[in-house]
Formats: C-alpha cells, structure tokens, sequence
C-alpha cells in the first residue's frame, strides 16, 4: 500500500477501477469464467458473489474516508485556511460541505446495508455444472 500518494490520487485511482469494473461488466459475460477451452457461464454466480462482496468492503470504508475529509475541512476552517473564490462568507460553504459530506456518509452506509442483504443469496449460488464437467473433476452425479 503506497501511502505516499496524495488523498486526491487515491480516491480517484479507486474511481477509475470502479469504472472499469463497470466497462467490464457492461456484458454480462464479464462475469464468466475462463479457463483453456474458453469462457464458461458455470463461475457467472461465484463471479457476481465475489464482486458484491468486494463492494461491501468499499462501502465499509468510504464512510472513514468522508469523516476524515470532514475533519480535514473542520481542521482548515478552524486554522482559516480556507478562502471562496467566489467571496462568499466560508462558514456557510464550509457547513454546506460538511452537511453534504454526512449526507453521503449515510447514503453510503444504506448502501453497505443492501449489499450485504443481496450478497447474502449470492453467496449460496453456484454455476451448474453438465455430468460431464463434475466428472471432469472427479465427482459423480
């Protein structure tokens, strides 16, 4: 983990694989297996399983994240570090990024609350698999 990087470089590092997340996924068939002979649509569940389970952990910690963006912003305010650019009075900008910044902290945990409610059946899903293939790795139907 390379904690020399700014804060800025690391949120949007993750955003950019959150994005190809999404590009990959665009085709469901981003979700199948592979292996030598090609894809298979038998490891699609485990595939979506591990995905949700890997959104719950994101979701577990962008609520730390937007606290310690709060505190950060808190901290400049109380150093009067901060200036708008548009003049307008920091106090009133500084709360309305701070309500915001809860706001999304909420969402997000609401968020981390319905991924484990859907990772929940996901986890128990597997690929069916023909006779052929339980036979392949020596199990008999």
């Amino acid at each position: 983990m390379d904690l020399d990087r700014e804060p800025q470089k690391i949120a949007r590092a993750a955003g950019d694989e959150i994005r190809a997340l999404n590009h990959r996924t665009i085709d469901v068939k981003g979700f199948y297996g592979h292996d030598e002979d090609g894809s298979y649509i038998s490891a699609a569940p485990l595939n979506a399983s591990a995905t949700v389970e890997a959104l719950v952990a994101l979701t577990d910690r962008l609520p730390q994240a937007l606290q310690q963006i709060s505190r950060a912003v808190q901290h400049l305010e109380e150093q009067q570090a901060i200036r708008m650019a548009d003049g307008s009075d920091v106090a009133d900008q500084v709360s309305v990024a701070l309500r915001g910044l809860l706001d999304a902290e909420q969402a997000v945990k609401v968020a981390n609350v319905h991924l484990r409610e859907a990772g929940r059946p996901l986890a128990n899903m597997g690929g069916h698999f023909s006779d052929d293939e339980l036979e392949d790795v020596g199990i008999t139907a």
